[in-house]
C-alpha cells in the first residue's frame, strides 16, 4: 500500500503546495521468495499416487523455514521441486519470482547454480577430492567469482567454519564427519545464494557436532542474509527459526 504526504504554504491568501512524499508501507514491501500454487506431484512409475498436494504456500524473503514430518511423508519431494530437481506435474512453482516449471532442464541447472545452496543429508562430497576442489566444482554451472577471487572465497568460508589450513587438501574422505559437514555447507554457500535448502543435514551427526552445525547455520545464513529452508524429522532442532511448518499442514 502506498501513501502520499502532501507538504502546503500558506501565505498571501493563497495555498502553496510545496512538497509531496510518497511513502511504501513495511508491509507490503515485502518480498516474496518461494510461492507455489495448486502444485501436485506424482511419481510417473506409480501415477495413481500424489506425493505432493499443496494448494498454497509462500515464504517471504530471508525467512528461516522449519519444515517438519516423518519419514517418507514428501519432504525431500517437495525440496526436490523446489531446486527444480523434479517438475510438478501441475500448478506453479515459482522461485525469485521466477517460474521454474516453465524453464528448460539447462535453464534450471544455471537457474540452481546461481540462486540455490544445497545441504545433502549423506554430503555428497566427492571422496577422493579435498575440500577446496569439492567447492570448486559447485561453481561450475554458475556466473560467479572465478579464478583467484573463488579461491579467495573458498579459503575464506572455511576458516569462517573453522577448518584447518592443514586440512584443505586432505580427501575429504580423510575428513572428520563434522569437517564434512562444513566442507558441504561451504560448497552450499561459495554462489552466494539467495536461498539455502538443507534436507536433513544432522542425521549423521552426534550431538555436539549438531548443535555446533546449527549455530554456524544460523549464523551464516543471518550473515549472508540467506532465505532458509531447513528440513528435518526432528523438532528439537527448531530453535531459532522463524517459522515451523508441518508438511501435513500445507500437503493435502
Amino acid at each position: 500500500m502506498f501513501y502520499l504526504k502532501f507538504i502546503f504554504y500558506s501565505g498571501d491568501d493563497t495555498v502553496y503546495l510545496i512538497g509531496l512524499h510518497l511513502f511504501l508501507s513495511v508491509e507490503s514491501a515485502s518480498i516474496m521468495t518461494i510461492e507455489l500454487k495448486n502444485v501436485c506431484f506424482k511419481y510417473p512409475q506409480s501415477p495413481e499416487s500424489t506425493v505432493i498436494n499443496i494448494k498454497s504456500w509462500a515464504v517471504n524473503q530471508y525467512e528461516r523455514i522449519f519444515l517438519h514430518g516423518p519419514s517418507g511423508c514428501g519432504k525431500s519431494t517437495l525440496l526436490n521441486l523446489l531446486s527444480g530437481i523434479l517438475r510438478p506435474s501441475s500448478g506453479e512453482i515459482l522461485v525469485l519470482s521466477k517460474r521454474l516449471d516453465l524453464m528448460t532442464n539447462r535453464q534450471l541447472d544455471r537457474f540452481r547454480a546461481n540462486h540455490i545452496g544445497y545441504i545433502f543429508q549423506q554430503f555428497n562430497l566427492v571422496p577422493y577430492l579435498n575440500a577446496i576442489d569439492n567447492i570448486r566444482l559447485a561453481n561450475q554451472f554458475s556466473k560467479k567469482a572465478r579464478g583467484s577471487l573463488l579461491q579467495e572465497n573458498i579459503v575464506n568460508l572455511l576458516s569462517t567454519l573453522g577448518i584447518e589450513d592443514s586440512d584443505y587438501c586432505k580427501p575429504t574422505e580423510q575428513l572428520s564427519i563434522g569437517q564434512q559437514q562444513r566442507t558441504a555447507i561451504a560448497r552450499a554457500m561459495i554462489n552466494e545464494p539467495e536461498i539455502l535448502i538443507a534436507d536433513e543435514p544432522t542425521s549423521s551427526l552426534d550431538k555436539m557436532n549438531r548443535d555446533v552445525f546449527m549455530s554456524e547455520l544460523h549464523q551464516m545464513v543471518s550473515e549472508t542474509k540467506t532465505t532458509l529452508i531447513f528440513v528435518s524429522h526432528d523438532l528439537s532442532l527448531s530453535d531459532g527459526f522463524d517459522r515451523i511448518d508441518p508438511l501435513s499442514d500445507i500437503n493435502s
